[in-house]
């Protein structure tokens, strides 16, 4: 009987899980960014002092804000991907 390599499999779903986890980082960022761009182009045509133009800039900053957990989500992730977690966990 021939024997199959595992280990190649293994590195190919460990290279489409980064992949897809720096894919992801990618896309939620720039709908971040351009959701804060929409919230403060909105807010531009508003009267400063008004309380709608307040919470469109604290919007704003909280999503410009939601940005950088993102990216240390990612660091966290290919750790896990790196490490074999989810292969581990496939098997139960």
């Amino acid at each position: 009987m021939k024997q199959k390599n595992t280990d190649g499999g293994r590195e190919a779903r460990q290279a489409q899980r980064r992949r897809n986890a720096l894919w992801s980082a990618v896309v939620s960022t720039g709908t971040m960014l351009l959701t804060a761009l929409v919230l403060l182009w909105l807010r531009a045509g508003l009267n400063p002092a008004g309380i709608v133009s307040k919470l469109l800039l604290v919007f704003a900053v909280l999503d410009l804000g939601s940005i950088l957990p993102v990216w240390i989500l990612l660091k966290t992730r290919l750790k896990e991907i790196q490490g074999g977690e989810e292969d581990a966990a496939s098997q139960y």
